[in-house]
């Protein structure tokens, strides 16, 4: 079986919904970018081929590595890449626009994001925006306590060209919700290598969130439901903030 990284982005290459909206939102803020949570550079490789000064950082050295992989030596010398906690980061340098998307924020515990609010306030200059995507906690909350696998994608393996299938399951309680990815690795012989990648989203309020935000001095302007800026509904499928720096207006 490949290593989890590479398996988490050849499941992820083909979302590309969210691109644009990152895209439009890093270029009407400007260079540079700092992405939080980069992982494989799903979002940062289009920004940095769109001519944006982009910064990466994530704590995973694995996911950090096969991003390095994937990149041109020409374009090693555009982006830099930080293997960093979103709690204690400190770069030498004030950003204009800060994102984290991909779910990370609803995986983390609320410590963590409180601290890492305050990272976020102290590298955005003023009026600087800070944007975050997370799966719609309320949606989330309405799915049954358990989920049963079922296959969901597959693509071919790199290396031996057998196909890869992957499935989920899930198990929620009234405070989290847990999905385990399944990816199942088809040999000739018959036999299955099965690799799982667990996550756990927080089942807060989005009300919860907008007062975390507010509390540390990030004050939500936009709350969009999905990547087209439809305006949030309890039945959304996603849950999209975009705060700024100082006073705010809703």
């Amino acid at each position: 079986m490949i290593n989890k990284p590479a398996l988490y982005h050849l499941h992820h290459a083909d979302e590309i919904e969210d691109v644009p909206f990152w895209l439009q939102l890093a270029k009407e803020m400007g260079s540079p970018v700092l992405e939080l949570g980069c992982g494989t550079g799903r979002l940062l490789l289009p920004l940095l081929e769109s001519g944006l000064e982009v910064i990466g950082l994530d704590i995973n050295f694995e996911m950090l590595s096969y991003f390095k992989g994937q990149l041109s030596d020409h374009s090693v010398e555009k982006v830099n890449i930080f293997q960093a906690d979103l709690e204690n980061f400190h770069l030498e340098c004030e950003f204009s626009f800060i994102f984290l998307a991909c779910n990370t924020l609803s995986t983390l515990q609320e410590e963590t994001r409180l601290n890492a609010y305050s990272r976020i306030h102290e590298h955005l200059i003023d009026d600087g925006i800070f944007a975050v995507s997370i799966p719609n906690p309320i949606r989330l909350a309405s799915l049954s306590a358990q989920g049963e696998s079922e296959i969901e994608a597959s693509f071919s393996h790199p290396i031996t060209g057998n196909p890869i299938q992957v499935s989920s399951e899930w198990q929620r309680s009234d405070r989290f919700i847990v999905f385990h990815w399944h990816y199942d690795h088809l040999l000739p012989d018959g036999y299955v290598e099965r690799e799982t990648i667990q996550s756990r989203h927080s089942l807060i309020t989005p009300g919860a969130y907008h007062m975390e935000l507010q509390a540390a001095n990030l004050n939500p302007i936009k709350i969009y439901g999905d990547f087209e800026k439809t305006d949030f509904q309890k039945d959304s499928p996603f849950l999209i903030m975009i705060a700024q720096k100082g006073p705010g207006i809703l």
